[in-house]
């Protein structure tokens, strides 16, 4: 019996969503993250991607370089032909495919650990 073309949609939508997460965990891992939290919320409308980076690594102006990154517009036409080629790229060009996954992007330093949050609406 052939899946319903919802039920496709809804497996590509948490694939991206793993993807995003994929990219994430190498970055901060890369940038010698000794603890990290990642929590995911699906909804009907959109999915929501949390981080808490514990003692973070990265300096002021890099957090504002990822915001102003992720806060591009979404690129629906690069990410359908380019997101299940993520992880083949360099840091810089896997940062780009994120911002054009995701709607937006906010994230704060609180008592030494960064607190971000990427939201992806469902299209």
């Amino acid at each position: 019996m052939p899946l319903k073309e919802e039920t496709i949609d809804m497996r590509h939508e948490i694939k991206k969503v793993c993807k995003i997460v994929d990219e994430l965990t190498t970055l901060f891992l890369k940038e010698d993250t000794n603890e990290i939290d990642f929590k995911i919320i699906t909804e009907k409308e959109r999915s929501v991607i949390r981080i808490i980076d514990y003692n973070t690594h990265f300096d002021p102006e890099y957090i504002e370089h990822l915001c102003a990154m992720f806060n591009r517009q979404r690129q629906s036409e690069i990410e359908e032909y380019y997101w299940q080629l993520a992880g083949e790229a360099d840091e810089d060009d896997e940062l780009t495919l994120i911002s054009a996954m995701i709607d937006s992007a906010k994230a704060e330093v609180r008592g030494g650990n960064l607190y971000m949050e990427l939201i992806r609406l469902n299209r």
